[in-house]
This record gives C-alpha cells, structure tokens and sequence, in this order.
C-alpha cells in the first residue's frame, strides 16, 4: 500500500457535539483509533456541529449553514454534499445514519471510484418500516429512495448485529460483508455498587424510545422505598413533539421516586453506570445500543422492553428481557429484591463487555477501510461470538 495517507470521509448528518447519539460516538472512537495511526487524512461532512469545535485529527466540512434538518430531509443536501466530496476526492467513505445522504454517498462514489462503506447503525435501517412513519411523506419517500439506492450500489455493507444482516438479506436480497459489534473504551471509573439500588434510563427523548413507559415503572414500583429511578438525557424538540413533550415533563415532576438530570456528557454518564445497579431500556427499535455496552462494562444487569440484539440478554443471562410493561415492572422488581442475582449479571457482563465490544473491533473497520476486506486472510472470515 502507498505510504501517502489515505484520504476517509465520514459522512453522516450530525457530529458528537450536538447530539450524544450512539452513531456519533461510535464514529468518534472509530475516529479516535484512526487519527492515531497518522495514516489517514480525514474529514468529517455533517450538517449539525457545534459553532466552537475544533477537534484534533481530522477537519470538519460542514454541509449546509443550519444544524436543524431540511423540511424534505437530507435528500435536499444532495447538491452540496456531492461537490464536497468532489473537492475532497476521498478514496473511501464512511457513511453511517441512513438518510439522503447515504443515496449521495453511493452516487458519487459509483461515479468516481471511490468506495463506499455504510454501516448500519439502527435495525430500522434494513426493516421495511421506517423510524418515522408519520414525518413528512415527501421526506419520506426522498430518504427511503436514497437508502433503497444506497442498499443496491455501496460497495460494502456491515451491521452492527447477525439480526441485522439478516433483515438486509430478507428485505434486499443484499449480503453483509460482516458483523462488527459496537466498541467502547475499556472503563476507568471505580465502580461502587455501595448505595441504594438505582435503576438508570439514558436516552434522548424520542417517541421510539418510550421514555414515558419508565416514568409509569417508577410510578409502580414506589412502593420499594429507598430505591432511586434516574433519568438522563435531552428533552424532545422539533415539529410534533412539543405537546408530548410538555405532557412527559410533567409527568417526570409528578413522580416523587424519579430524578431527572437533563442531558449529560459521556463522562458523567459512565460515572452514573459504575455506581448504578440496574439499566432499563424502553426502546421499541434499536441498533445495538450504546447504552448497553456501558451498562454491562460497569457491572450493571440490563432489563429491556423489547429490544435484545441476537438475544444475548436471553442466552447470555446479563439481564432480563421482557415482552410487556408488566413483566419489565416485575423483571426489576426482581433484581431489586435479589441483589445476588443482580450482582451475578453484572459480572458476567462485564466479562462479555470487555470481550466483545472493545476498541479491538476496529480492526475489521480498519482493514475494510485499507483494502476492501475485513478479513485478515482471505479464508479467515470475521468471527461472531457468542455470549
């Protein structure tokens, strides 16, 4: 391979410093592995970046002069995101968060030589049903047309979940390159599970993520006197959102078990983990959340609602996945009152965590970026571990 630097574009709609999503951080670590190798010219093309950051290792091209997403989607940055990558020449893009822009990234990149990584970063990305069915139809015929052309045309594909690739392979006749679970930091905390029992929701407010669902769990478990129900994360904005969220605030003050602390930074997030006992999950969809990873790293038991990517809360016994509102009250009341169990779960998730989800996966990225192929050897294919 050529000793000049390899030029990557990252290309997805928001960056870290507005949103703490999960996609956005992934691309950070990912970002943070790469820049240290100094073999990498990087740029990061968003739509939403925070006026004052200046990160270090790579350059930040912003696509558009408003954080806020265009009425018709990101379809409508067609124009400029194409000419940036144009002037960029990049010989691989990134691209994670399916939208208009996925379609764009697949388009220039057909055109010019490029090659096109998009990495599936929610289950919803490769299902036939889509996060927001009832947003704007021109939006969503726009996005679902670009995503469906992107699905036919990328020169690789990876998901995040053996569940994922086979919804690519069911709903588009399209085989993933691979697997390649999420990947965080190995934890540095001090980890004090010493206080009350503390059962933590972390999300930003989205009518998918069915934050209402813990504030009524709060509500019936307050009988458990000295337990603690936290939530963090950002309250919902945006066109249709504001009378919900309006009602779920109110809710949340009503709730006298329940604390909620407004949208965090990742490092006051993970401390809350290393003292939490329990992690609640209320999502309707996902990808492979975040969340869990840093749950399982600090020795927290995960209880979801519905969410249990490739069924590792199911076979792996690091948490509880229940089916209804019911059984997810009578889930936490259970590790509440079997603080033994609890700690059981929380060890042996932290012995998955750290062994398949740290920055080790990066390597398959890495190589994918260099040369086309996860594989170390062509006849050494990428592993999937169980739990």
């Amino acid at each position: 391979m050529s000793n000049e630097p390899r030029r990557l574009c990252i290309v997805t709609p928001h960056h870290l410093s507005v949103t703490g999503g999960g996609s956005e951080y992934q691309i950070e670590c990912l970002i943070d592995s790469l820049a240290a190798e100094r073999r990498y010219e990087i740029f990061y093309l968003a739509r939403s970046v925070a006026p004052s950051c200046s990160p270090a290792g790579y350059r930040i091209v912003r696509i558009g002069t408003r954080n806020r997403a265009p009425r018709f989607g990101y379809a409508m940055d067609a124009v400029p995101l194409y000419r940036a990558l144009r002037s960029l020449r990049p010989q691989v893009i990134y691209q994670r968060v399916a939208c208009g822009y996925t379609g764009v990234c697949a388009w220039y990149a057909r055109r010019s030589g490029a090659r096109l990584i998009w990495h599936v970063a929610h289950d919803t990305d490769v299902m036939l049903e889509r996060l927001d069915p009832g947003r704007n139809p021109v939006r969503r015929f726009l996005e679902t047309a670009s995503i469906e052309y992107a699905i036919r045309n990328a020169d690789h594909i990876v998901t995040q979940t053996e569940h994922q690739a086979q919804l690519l392979q069911e709903n588009y006749a399209r085989k993933a390159d691979g697997v390649v679970r999420n990947f965080q930091p190995s934890p540095t905390e001090e980890i004090d599970k010493s206080g009350p029992p503390t059962v933590l929701w972390v999300a930003n407010f989205k009518r998918w993520k069915q934050p209402e669902l813990f504030v009524a769990l709060a509500n019936e478990l307050r009988d458990l006197n000295a337990v603690r129900f936290v939530m963090v994360g950002a309250s919902a904005s945006g066109s249709g959102t504001v009378d919900w969220n309006e009602a779920l605030m109110a809710q949340i003050r009503q709730a006298k078990n329940l604390d909620y602390l407004g949208p965090l930074p990742q490092a006051e997030i993970n401390q809350l983990f290393a003292r939490a006992h329990i992690f609640v999950n209320t999502s309707k969809w996902e990808g492979f959340p975040n969340t869990f990873i840093q749950a399982w790293m600090r020795e927290v038991a995960v209880v979801s609602l519905t969410v249990d990517p490739d069924h590792v809360l199911a076979q792996g016994k690091m948490g509880i996945a229940a089916d209804t509102p019911q059984a997810l009250a009578s889930a936490v009341r259970c590790l509440i009152t079997d603080p033994a169990r609890r700690a059981d779960y929380g060890k042996r998730a932290r012995r998955y965590a750290m062994r398949e989800h740290s920055l080790e996966n990066i390597k398959f990225l890495r190589r994918l970026i260099d040369t086309g192929s996860m594989r170390e050897e062509d006849s050494a294919p990428v592993a999937i571990a169980r739990p």
